[in-house]
């Protein structure tokens, strides 16, 4: 094995990495696709545009290095889920990209809330709950709202399943991230019928539900021709992105617990089975053997909240600057909490406000209160059994202030994975355990490094039982 390039299909900018075969990041390249918002609820793609965009940046990042791509092996991706397009039987886009932010379909139509409402909804589908952000509901939204579109049209595409196609001609669909749409079996694999029956979309126009680490064989020749590519390169099934992320912070053994604090905070467990009862809010979704699902909680309690308030500032400092003078007071900001509530980045984000309170105490109040939700995460996922350690990785996993406060929050051992891309690890992982004919926990045993690692403090620990107490 020579090389790995990986594919990260963000929501704002796509990720290229270039890893050698011992898993360390050769080369990163990142591009901005051209998304359109329309009357601030449609966010939409050109399909054109996206390939251009991927094209470019993958031109570009061979034209960096001395060899161009020709020992890359094979190519891999991490994807976003329910974001999607229409295809006619040509293969052409009827429908721009309709990403996932879309609230076209919002509130949804009362034929998806009833799917949600049927008896066997969660053990099938491992989702608790839809909106009118889902793949179904937007389904349904095109059907009835362009239905000359809806006439033409002869496959349904995610955005990664549009990659796969484009670089393999397959069209396939990775299980994990397929089963957010609301429509697969995720016990069986497979699209639901009676779900499908109800949106109004034909099962032949679903692509074949594989699971992650899948091998597609060579990519396209024209295609390697276009993108500087060996002939013999190799394309695998990647994954939802938070799934990739927690692959790559070497969460791959049963029990074990990582999360990543990004645009949303994410906590991953590793399972060997679907669990029937799990707290609301609790998504659980088949990994890359019939052994190995991942349990998932989301929220928006996350670094998104660090972003807007330092976007308010009138120097939008760096990070570190702007974060290193709350390492300075004390567990619980001086009574200082987040709002959960708000995103504004304004002081309307805190609770408890007064004149005494500094941007400092602020930025302590985010971090803290970041650390919060994410210790009812990892209760609503691990209840009364909760794991020695919880992986960290991400941009948030380099401040070793947040860190702490995660780890006295949580009284659990917070370990920081020292690749600065571990969600694009993860994808190099899936692919390299197929190249190799191994299990991807084998390769991420391997090639997953522990940076940095902190204990719980005890007297943080009870100053922060003590704060919330007051503040209850």
């Amino acid at each position: 094995m020579k090389q790995i390039l990986t594919i990260d299909l963000g929501t704002t900018y796509y990720k290229l990495c270039l890893f050698d075969g011992n898993g360390q990041v050769l080369a990163v390249r990142r591009a901005a696709p051209p998304i359109q918002v329309i009357d601030g609820i449609k966010y939409e793609l050109d399909a054109g545009e996206f390939y251009q965009a991927l094209t470019t940046a993958i031109q570009e990042l061979g034209g960096e290095l001395p060899g161009g791509l020709s020992d890359v092996s094979a190519i891999c991706f991490a994807t976003q889920a329910n974001s999607f397009l229409l295809l006619d039987k040509q293969d052409e886009p009827l429908t721009p990209i309709i990403l996932w932010p879309d609230d076209r379909a919002c509130p949804a139509e009362p034929a998806i809330q009833q799917l949600a409402q049927e008896k066997d909804f969660y053990r099938e589908t491992g989702i608790a709950e839809m909106s009118g952000q889902f793949l179904c509901a937007k389904l349904l939204w095109l059907k009835d709202h362009q239905p000359d579109i809806w006439a033409r049209a002869r496959r349904v595409c995610m955005i990664s399943d549009y990659l796969t196609l484009w670089m393999t001609g397959e069209h396939v669909t990775e299980a994990g991230m397929a089963a957010l749409s609301g429509l697969v079996d995720i016990q069986a694999l497979g699209w639901r019928a009676d779900a499908c029956k109800a949106v109004g979309v034909p099962t032949d126009w679903l692509p074949r539900v594989v699971r992650a680490g899948s091998d597609m064989g060579v990519i396209k020749p024209e295609i390697a021709t276009l993108l500087g590519l060996p002939g013999d390169c190799r394309y695998t099934v990647g994954c939802l992105d938070q799934y990739a992320g927690a692959i790559g912070a070497g969460n791959v053994h049963t029990g074990g617990v990582s999360e990543t604090t990004g645009t949303v905070l994410a906590s991953v467990r590793c399972a060997d089975r679907f669990s029937p009862e799990m707290p609301a809010g609790v998504f659980q979704g088949p990994g890359h053997d019939e052994n190995t699902w991942y349990q998932m909680v989301f929220g928006n309690t996350s670094a998104n909240l660090l972003e807007a308030y330092r976007h308010n500032l009138p120097d939008k400092p760096e990070y570190d600057r702007m974060c290193a003078p709350a390492a300075d007071l004390s567990p619980g900001a001086d009574g200082l909490r987040l709002n959960r509530d708000d995103f504004s980045g304004t002081d309307q984000m805190f609770l408890h406000l007064t004149d005494q309170h500094t941007p400092a105490h602020r930025v302590r109040a985010i971090l803290e209160g970041v650390a919060r939700a994410l210790e009812e995460q990892l209760t609503a996922l691990t209840g009364n059994e909760p794991p020695t350690y919880i992986r960290s990785a991400g941009g948030a996993a380099r401040s070793p202030l947040w860190l702490q406060i995660k780890s006295d929050m949580t009284g659990l051992t917070v370990q920081a994975t020292a690749c600065p891309e571990p969600t694009s690890l993860g994808a190099a992982i899936l692919a390299a355990s197929r190249l190799q004919q191994v299990s991807p926990a084998e390769i991420a045993d391997r090639w997953v490094r522990v940076r940095a690692e902190y204990q719980p403090q005890t007297h943080n620990q009870r100053a922060y039982r003590q704060a919330w107490a007051a503040a209850t």
